[in-house]
């Protein structure tokens, strides 16, 4: 069994959005907050991530950089192929996960995060800033996933969390 984490970066400033190019824009307070506390509520479900795969835009490296305080020690990759990728380059890039891993967060944009969960629901949904979503595949080897063949065993958004 391969699993997913998939987390959509927390919400973003828009403060000098014309000065700054999108690459790099950070975390808001809000998107502070939540990603606050969805790394704590993440903890006290007991996941056990063993890698990070993440986009390098500023606000989804930030983002997992709330999670490294529950979650130390977990090896990470950064790639621009993540940066507001299509389902299409996300699939591909899950597809390369060593398969020393078989636990992982995927830290990364919409619409591509929402279209890969729609994709295993098979119903449209559009995720929030810093929602999470545990995607199961049925699998031993990483290039064997099929969306068609995998489920959503738990998701939820930052205003679920009751702290």
């Amino acid at each position: 069994m391969k699993t997913i984490y998939l987390i959509r970066h927390a919400h973003s400033s828009r403060d000098n959005y014309y000065m700054l190019e999108d690459h790099e824009r950070p975390l808001d307070d809000k998107g502070k907050t939540d990603a606050s506390a969805m790394a704590r509520q993440l903890k006290k479900l007991d996941i056990h991530p063993e890698f990070a795969l993440c986009s390098t835009a500023k606000r989804t490296k930030e983002t997992f950089s709330y999670f490294t305080e529950h979650f130390p020690g977990i090896p990470l990759s950064l790639t621009k192929k993540l940066y507001l990728a299509p389902l299409s380059v996300i699939e591909e890039e899950i597809k390369g996960i060593s398969n020393d891993y078989a636990k992982i967060f995927l830290i990364g944009h919409n619409h591509g995060v929402s279209d890969l969960v729609s994709t295993v629901l098979k119903r449209h949904v559009e995720l929030d800033t810093c929602s999470f979503t545990q995607i199961e595949f049925p699998v031993d080897d990483w290039k064997d996933i099929d969306l068609a063949n995998s489920f959503v065993k738990l998701g939820f958004s930052p205003k679920d969390i009751k702290e």
